[in-house]
Parts: structure tokens; C-alpha cells; sequence
């Protein structure tokens, strides 16, 4: 894991462009540094770099933060074949693999990293090298002999990659604010982005930015193209695809239990694979499910490697009076003694909130959704324990249908069998019956109106809906809302040095998942269905068949309704960028919330 910065130009490059946006972003690696230059001018020394020959202006920079291959050899910018350059953040998981399949064909490697694995792969398949990698990634590579680059983002967007372009100049980097340090770039709000943030939320999966001309590569994606045509016009390319299974089917308890199956043993190797690392492992433990499902599954590998090390958990917890409402922590400490684990646990100080909140908005780079202390805590705390990698539980949601509210869409298209049978089991789940009663309402209004007048008089009334089945509602969830809950995750982990591992979003599993018809994850009142079925009578009951789902709460009424009401009145009364936006939405505490943290962004910025 690590921070990655480049600039391809048809101007001057300095070696002091590039040192500053590098140095931008060293708390993602503060292990080591290093720089390739290509008709660069030398305005400055620096430490680590390597010139090469070439009939173009590029500079790459790098931040290492060491996990797999600790020594030298793991350095980049890392060259391959005397050709091939590159600067690449993330990790490939299956690189072991992947390298035992190209050692069977005659490539050589001079390192244990995954990074190597890429140069050789891409020399190998060239761009279909992408469909072969399991893990998250984005980088750049470079190959001196043809000119060309290649950018290439993972599947699902866990690792970021923004840039700013202009007829002579292509520069990127893994955080917005590094590209701010070049001089060609302007730090300008980007107005028609804020204001839809404060009507809607964060949409981290756009492809503009809160900043004008800084624009990210969007997931599942990669350009490759010569490196003098890169200020051009070009489009990214997908990569891959995932096939939604969408058919009606009823209920069968013995596909139920075959589908469960395959779900553990997919999820049980995705964990396997990534706690492949030469530095400690830990877990993130929220108390629900699926952090509790990892967490158990981490246990089970440390048994088959013969290790009797304890596991670390890390989770943030709520018992300040007050605040009890938020508190996870007797199913937090449940699944600690079931499994032996040493539970580190934090509460965020209300005093400290304001000083925590504002260092996480300068990390961010753009606006969040709230103030995101839930996550920032932990992650503070992983840090403080030692642990440089951590695997957590984000992603099962969007995929199992785990949100009450997909409810909803379902009883809106489901057979009519289905209907009788979920209002009944549903009936009793905490928070169901406002989803079943627009369920029920859409469907019955949608037999006169028909789908598509009903979604137009709906959207009239500000009630936003769609006639998607369950399964494509969930592929549309994880490719917008989940990957800005990467966006928070990659901030806050790496804003204190650490790597965060999504288990479930390993492909494999996703496109298990998209196969298996939604009866399946929605039945018999309970979300995520297939995944209970999986760990019934391997975790407690109170997690398995845990109704009251949380999630990282965070008692924001209680920090900003007492002890910094003034604090919070006063960021949104202050803000000249608030004033300067205008919306029509009406006014709610979410959308205060947002206020809250626009302001602060603009204070962070001096916008």
C-alpha cells in the first residue's frame, strides 16, 4: 500500500514538481521514497531516483509503505526487463500464484513483491493482465522501449487515482491535494459538485471532483496509450464485467444450504489471501455480521497455519451517558471471548471531536457524508496498537442485500406469492414496515400507472424509485455508494499508515454473489440470508440472527445538540462558501450534518 504521483508534459518538468506532490502525500508511505525522471531538470537533489532515456517529459514519484518484501528489492519506482517502469498502489493478492505461472514460461523475478508480478504479467498478456489480478490496485506503468503508459484502476475503486489534464500536461496522483502542489493547478471549488453534495450526499464515484479539472479514472477501468498522446482526448476502457443473475425463483432449502456452503468457502479463501503480508494483521470488529464473520475466518487460518498467536480487533464504542444508543460493544465483546481475540476498543472524547473531525477533513481531500469519527478512531487506535494491515468487513451489504431498505424494490417487483409470504415474515423486523408499505404502494399504484409513469410521479413528490430487481439494484449500490465507502476507508486507513483489506469485495465472490437469485439473501424476515445460514452455530446467535443492524453509528445529535452547538452553529453561519451555494432541498440534521463538514472543508482549504 502505498501513495503514487506522476506528470507527463510537453513543458519543463522539475525534479521540485514532483518532490512536492510526493511529499504531499508521505503519511501513505512513510517507509520509503523513490522517483523515476525522464527529461526532467535537476532544480533540486533528491535522495532516491533514476533517470532514463526517453523521447518524452514524465516524472513518477512514489511513498512506500512496506508490507509484502520489506527489503530494497521492494522499491519504487521498480523497473522490470531494463522496459518496464512503474508506481503502484494496492496489492495484488494472488501474486504468488500468478507468478508461479509466469516462472512456468521463462520469467525471471528478483524480488518477493507483488509489484514485479504486474511488469511481468502486463509483458505477458499485456492489458488482459487486469482479468488475472485479485486485490485492489492503481497505478501507472511505463514502457521506455514503446512510450506507451498504461493506468489501471481495480474492479471495484478501493484504491484511488485522480488527475488534472491540459494540452501539455497529464498529472496525477492518489490524492487530490498532491496534484494541488503542481503550479499549473488552481485550487477552485468545484460549485455544481458541492451544491449536488449538499442535496444528495457524497458521490464519490463520480468521475469530476469538489475541485475544478481534477477528475478521477473511474473503477474497473484502464487507458493505454502512448505517453504523447495522453493530453488528448481518449477514453477509458472496461475490463470487466460481472452477470447478473435476475429470475424470479422461489425458495429451495437445498439450493439454500449449496449456496451457503459455496459462500464460506469463497469468503474463507479471499481471507486466506489477504492476510498474506510480512507485517502484523488485525481486524476491524463492528459487532455485526460480517466483520464478526471475518474475524472468526482469520481465527480459522491462524489454526490451519499452526499458529497460536491471539488476534487483534479494533472497534470504536459508545458508553458515555449520553451516547449509549451508538454503543455496540456487548456484541463487540460477545464475539472477543467466543473466539479468544484480544479486543482493543476506543470512544472518541467529545472534547477531542472538533480537532479529530478537522484532521480527518484535511485527509479527505473532498466532503463526507458526516463527521466519519466512528472509523477515524479505529483506525487511530490500529495505529496506536502497531498493526500495519488490517482486514475489514465492507461490502457484504451492497451484495447480500443486508440494508432493510431493498425491501422495498423487492415486494415492488416479486411474485405475488413472494409478497404474502415476506410481509409476514418481515412483519416484526425493526424499522420493515415503512419499506414494505412503499413496497406494497408502488407496486399497487404501478398496476394503473404502469412502471414508468409511477417512477415520474413519484420523483414529482422528491420519493426517488426504480423498477430494478433486486440483484441489479445491488450491482448498482456497490458501483456508486460503496465505492464512497472506499473513499472514507483509504482516507482514514492510510491517513495513520495502514493498509484496509476488503475480503469481500474479492471478484470471485462478487460474481458468486450476483449469481445467486435475491430469494435467497431476502427470506424468511431476515437480510442476507445465505450469509446467516453460513455462520449459524460458528458465531453467536445474537450476531448471526442479529436483527438491529448499526454500523459504525456516531452520536453526532449528542456532540453537536451540547457541547459544540455553538461550534456547529457558528461553522454553518461563518461559511462564505455555504452562502455562496444555493439548494432548494429542505433543511434536515443529515443535511446540516453536510453543512458542518462543507464548511470545514472550506476552512481546510481556504477556499
Amino acid at each position: 500500500m502505498c501513495g503514487i504521483s506522476g506528470i507527463i508534459s510537453k513543458s519543463e518538468i522539475k525534479a521540485s514538481f514532483i518532490k512536492k506532490m510526493n511529499d504531499e502525500i508521505s503519511h501513505r508511505g512513510p517507509d520509503d521514497e523513490g522517483f523515476l525522471l525522464v527529461n526532467c531538470d535537476m532544480d533540486i537533489p533528491l535522495s532516491k531516483y533514476n533517470v532514463v532515456e526517453g523521447n518524452t517529459k514524465l516524472a513518477f514519484g512514489h511513498r512506500r509503505l512496506s508490507i509484502i518484501d520489506l527489503s530494497d528489492a521492494g522499491h519504487q519506482p521498480m523497473s522490470y526487463l531494463n522496459r518496464y517502469w512503474i508506481v503502484f498502489n494496492g496489492e495484488i493478492f494472488n501474486y504468488i500464484e500468478l507468478k508461479d505461472e509466469l516462472l512456468a514460461v521463462g520469467y525471471r523475478f528478483s524480488s518477493d513483491s507483488d509489484t514485479e508480478v504486474i511488469m511481468a504479467a502486463y509483458d505477458h498478456w499485456g492489458s488482459a493482465c487486469l482479468n488475472k489480478f485479485n486485490g485492489m490496485w492503481a497505478f501507472c506503468l511505463y514502457d521506455s522501449e514503446t512510450n506507451k503508459v498504461l493506468i489501471a484502476r481495480d474492479r471495484f475503486g478501493i484504491k484511488p487515482f485522480y488527475y488534472y489534464k491540459d494540452e501539455n500536461n497529464f498529472i496525477f496522483a492518489s490524492e487530490i491535494k498532491a496534484i494541488l502542489q503542481h503550479p499549473k493547478v488552481a485550487k477552485t471549488p468545484n460549485m455544481e459538485y458541492l451544491a449536488d453534495y449538499l442535496n444528495s450526499g457524497s458521490k464519490e464515484y463520480y468521475e469530476y471532483t469538489a475541485y475544478e479539472n481534477i477528475f478521477r479514472i473511474k473503477s474497473n477501468s484502464y487507458l493505454e496509450c502512448d505517453a504523447n498522446d495522453i493530453f488528448g482526448n481518449w477514453e477509458v476502457k472496461k475490463y470487466w464485467t460481472v452477470n447478473i443473475n435476475d429470475d424470479y425463483e422461489y425458495f429451495n432449502e437445498d439450493k439454500a444450504r449449496d449456496y451457503s456452503e459455496r459462500y464460506y468457502e469463497l469468503l474463507n479463501d479471499s481471507v486466506k489471501l489477504r492476510l498474506r503480508a510480512d507485517v502484523k494483521v488485525g481486524s476491524a470488529l463492528s459487532g455485526g455480521l460480517d466483520s464478526s464473520s471475518v474475524v472468526y475466518l482469520i481465527n480459522q487460518q491462524l489454526k490451519a497455519l499452526g499458529k497460536s498467536e491471539i488476534q487483534e480487533t479494533f472497534s470504536s464504542v459508545y458508553k458515555t451517558r449520553g451516547t449509549e444508543e451508538n454503543d455496540e460493544s456487548v456484541y463487540i465483546d460477545e464475539v472477543a471471548e467466543l473466539l479468544n481475540v484480544n479486543s482493543n476498543q476506543i470512544e472518541p472524547k467529545a472534547e477531542e471531536v472538533i480537532d479529530e473531525f478537522e484532521k480527518f477533513i484535511y485527509f479527505l481531500d473532498t466532503p463526507a457524508a458526516n463527521t466519519l469519527m466512528s472509523s477515524w478512531h479505529t483506525y487511530k487506535l490500529i495505529k496506536r496498537c502497531g498493526v500495519t494491515v488490517t482486514l475489514d468487513g465492507q461490502g457484504a451489504d451492497e451484495q447480500l442485500a443486508g440494508y432493510i431498505q431493498y425491501l422495498a424494490m423487492y415486494l415492488a417487483t416479486c411474485k405475488p406469492k413472494q409478497i404474502i409470504s415476506n410481509l409476514k415474515s418481515f412483519n416484526h423486523v425493526p424499522g420493515a414496515n415503512q419499506f414494505m408499505y412503499k413496497g406494497l404502494f408502488t407496486r399497487f399504484i404501478s398496476i394503473f400507472l404502469g412502471k414508468k409513469k409511477t417512477v415520474k410521479v413519484l420523483k414529482k413528490y422528491n420519493k426517488e424509485f426504480n423498477f430494478y430487481r433486486i440483484n441489479s439494484e445491488l450491482y448498482n449500490s456497490m458501483t456508486t455508494t460503496l465505492e464512497t465507502l472506499f473513499h472514507y476507508a483509504d482516507r482514514g486507513s492510510m491517513a495513520h499508515s495502514i493498509e484496509s483489506r476488503m475480503p469481500f469485495m474479492d471478484y470471485r465472490l462478487v460474481e458468486f454473489l450476483f449469481s445467486v437469485p435475491a430469494t435467497y439473501k431476502l427470506h424468511d424476515g431476515w437480510t442476507k440470508y445465505i450469509a446467516r445460514k453460513a455462520f449459524d452455530k460458528k458465531l453467536p446467535d445474537n450476531i448471526t440472527w442479529r436483527k438491529d443492524k448499526m454500523g459504525w453509528p456516531i452520536p453526532e445529535k449528542f456532540w453537536f445538540e451540547g457541547m459544540h452547538k455553538d461550534y456547529f452553529s457558528n461553522s454553518l453561519n461563518n461559511s462564505k462558501l455555504l452562502k455562496e451555494i444555493t439548494t432548494n432541498s429542505q433543511e434536515n440534521y443529515s443535511k446540516n450534518i453536510r453543512r458542518l463538514v462543507l464548511s470545514n472543508w472550506e476552512k481546510v482549504n481556504r477556499l
